[in-house]
């Protein structure tokens, strides 16, 4: 027989329960769900929007809010990309060393040297 705990005593989900947040961006307050552990990344994350809506409003000062949203959005999704694709640059390069390394690990278990192992070309 499964033993049934009711929500508000079960121990894991009240930790992944989540609150109310307050963050303000741009004069504005908004209220998001979070759990208590991720309280901390959505301040970080609001405080670098409105960063980011600052930075543009200050070099657009005449744009109306949206379209300083927008541009802040598209910053952000700029930067997003950028450390994606680097990111994948840098396991590509990860992946070809560990390769090399690997065949010279096998070789050397085999007592051949490199020049006895066939071209990877």
């Amino acid at each position: 027989m499964i033993g049934l705990v009711p929500i508000s005593q079960c121990q894991v989900c009240m930790e992944i329960e989540k609150k109310n947040v307050k963050v303000h961006i741009f004069g504005s307050e908004y209220t998001l769900k979070a759990t208590a552990a991720d309280n901390g990344h959505v301040y970080k994350i609001a405080e670098y929007v409105d960063g980011k809506m600052r930075e543009i409003q200050a070099i657009k000062p005449s744009r109306p809010l949206h379209q300083i949203a927008i541009l802040a959005a598209l910053n952000i999704a700029g930067e997003l990309f950028e450390l994606r694709q680097q990111g994948t640059e840098e396991f590509t390069d990860f992946k070809t060393r560990l390769i090399k390394l690997s065949d010279k690990l096998q070789l050397g278990i085999q007592g051949k040297s490199e020049d006895d192992r066939p071209s990877r070309d």
